[in-house]
């Protein structure tokens, strides 16, 4: 059979794919044994020559003769093994050079191009144990590890109260007491924005609907009353009031804009009163674990599905006055009455409250802003009174009630159908006011997670040096443009929640709880500054790119 009529053997390893000779180890062997057996026979044919030579003529020569031809002869013989070890040496060495080219071409797998004089040599970049072939695999944990020992004199210096949860990518990085239930102050309002996105939904709204329970009988009279019935919009404000507010709120609900609305409906008198329907809430104005001083203090206003200006009595005209009402929905009836006075209609009876009638016909309905820009609202500037809200709405949505007990309820349970683990968890008000509140850095880190760097939650949190909680603090770089965050502060309190954007570009959220037996002091808000300081560095590990493999290449 020629060359031509033998049938191709099909190319096994990746060299002989590439286009490298292939090198076979039996045939290698066979082409060796012909030279072996040669060089052999040769041997054998001088030990005959030895052997023809052996005469004695006694037994003294005979000896002398034997011990002289067996010297010659074991020398031959070692010789002779010494050669044939040689030559099946060469056979053995080579068929490993042909095992080794095709798993040198296996462990680059690069295509090596075949040359007219023979296969090329190649270079493997990076050794098959090199680091370099499972960067992420060796550097996180290097990484984390480094990053735990640069934190730890901040864990050191924080009260014994105090824990801390720095997560990326569904890992703890740092874990320092992460499920220690502890007070969070505001930090709680992370929970219920994320609650309220959920439960309430980003896009809806809460509506203030304006209705009669008499038509007019010529279009300008009104034969009855003039219903608002609250939705529990937080957000309903007068001109006078809204300079208490810091620039860059997002649109309020502008009572004066809703004044002229009714006005170009060409109602001119109403015969009856304008009342105030608050029924959609309960009517706990604040809550027993609240000091008397948090709404003196206007930290927090009475709540109410109606409230004008938080529940405050300033005066929709002069601004004059300043304090909690009792009664937040005859507050607001006052204040639309006014309203609507000072443009010319003519009201004819005394502002109150009660619950509109089914049937009373539908003249204006007023939407808030979104749930959406609600919790960015409550989370840039950590509203305790929209907080408040959201909760007792919550309790709306869920069937419970417009209650701040059913509200919490369904936060809960929402919670626990999330998989969060709420063993810990201890929910006495919605704004964190309340110093029995009880929250884990653990959860608060992996909501701020789940929501992601980018999400509804994290878009409303404060950036240092803007408008919101954290407008006066961490105003030098890199701080300042690598750090989200909201705060929480009570006498005895400091959190600090959300994310940094680390200088190699990586998201971390965090989570920093200090509960100190004493005032909290400029000490504890340096800890977290210092914190946040060691993150930026992370990873504290050669970056990615500079532990991939090396490419293949020639030697040399």
């Amino acid at each position: 059979m020629s060359d031509q009529d033998r049938p191709r053997r099909e190319p096994r390893t990746p060299a002989e794919r590439a286009g490298a000779t292939p090198l076979d180890p039996e045939r290698l062997r066979a082409d060796a044994m012909p030279v072996v057996r040669r060089r052999r026979r040769s041997l054998d044919a001088d030990d005959g020559v030895g052997r023809g030579r052996w005469r004695g003529r006694g037994r003294l020569g005979l000896r002398r003769h034997a011990d002289h031809d067996d010297d010659s002869l074991r020398r031959r013989r070692r010789r002779r093994r010494r050669e044939s070890r040689r030559w099946f040496g060469v056979a053995g060495v080579l068929a490993v050079v042909a095992a080794a080219s095709g798993a040198l071409a296996w462990v680059t797998d690069e295509r090596v191009e075949a040359a007219d004089a023979g296969p090329p040599a190649i270079v493997v970049g990076s050794p098959v144990l090199s680091a370099r072939r499972a960067p992420e695999l060796l550097a996180r944990p290097v990484a984390a590890r480094n990053l735990r020992a640069a934190v730890q004199p901040v864990l050191d210096a924080a009260p014994p109260d105090s824990c801390v949860d720095v997560r990326e990518g569904g890992e703890a990085l740092v874990a320092h007491r992460e499920d220690a239930p502890l007070a969070p102050a505001s930090n709680l309002k992370l929970v219920i924005g994320a609650a309220a996105l959920e439960l309430i939904g980003p896009d809806e709204r809460l509506v203030t609907r304006f209705a009669t329970d008499g038509a007019p009988t010529d279009g300008s009279v009104v034969r009855g009353n003039l219903y608002v019935v609250g939705g529990g919009d937080p957000m309903l404000t007068t001109d006078t009031y809204e300079p208490r507010f810091p620039r860059g709120v997002p649109p309020l609900t502008d009572l004066e804009a809703v004044a002229d609305q009714i006005v170009a409906t060409g109602i001119t008198t109403i015969e009856g009163s304008v009342v105030g329907d608050g029924s959609r809430y309960d009517d706990v104005r604040r809550l027993p674990t609240w000091p008397e001083r948090f709404l003196t203090q206007g930290q927090v206003g009475p709540l109410g599905a109606l409230i004008v200006n938080d529940g405050w009595t300033v005066h929709p005209l002069t601004g004059v006055g300043g304090g909690p009402t009792d009664d937040p929905a005859l507050h607001a009836a006052e204040v639309i009455t006014l309203l609507l006075e000072d443009r010319g209609v003519e009201v004819l009876g005394a502002p109150t409250t009660g619950v509109a009638p089914e049937g009373a016909a539908t003249l204006l309905e007023v939407p808030s802003m979104t749930i959406a820009e609600l919790v960015d609202q409550l989370l840039t500037h950590s509203d305790n009174t929209t907080t408040e809200l959201l909760v007792k709405e919550i309790g709306v949505r869920s069937g419970g009630g417009g209650s701040t007990e059913a509200g919490l309820a369904a936060v809960r349970s929402w919670l626990e159908s999330e998989g969060h683990d709420t063993s810990a968890l201890t929910l006495e008000d919605g704004s964190g006011l309340s110093a029995g509140n009880r929250v884990t850095c653990e959860l608060l880190a992996s909501l701020l997670e789940e929501d992601g760097p980018s999400g509804p939650v994290s878009e409303g949190l404060a950036r240092p040096g803007e408008d919101g909680t954290l407008d006066d603090r961490m105003l030098e770089e890199p701080l300042r443009s690598a750090v989200r965050a909201k705060t929480g502060s009570l006498v005895d309190v400091t959190a600090l929640s959300g994310w940094v954007r680390t200088q190699p570009g990586r998201d971390l959220a965090f989570a920093f709880v200090q509960n100190t037996d004493g005032q909290v002091g400029g000490q504890h808000l340096a800890l977290q500054e210092r914190l946040l300081a060691e993150l930026l560095g992370h990873p504290h590990a050669p970056p990615d790119g500079q532990l991939v493999p090396l490419p293949p290449g020639p030697p040399g």
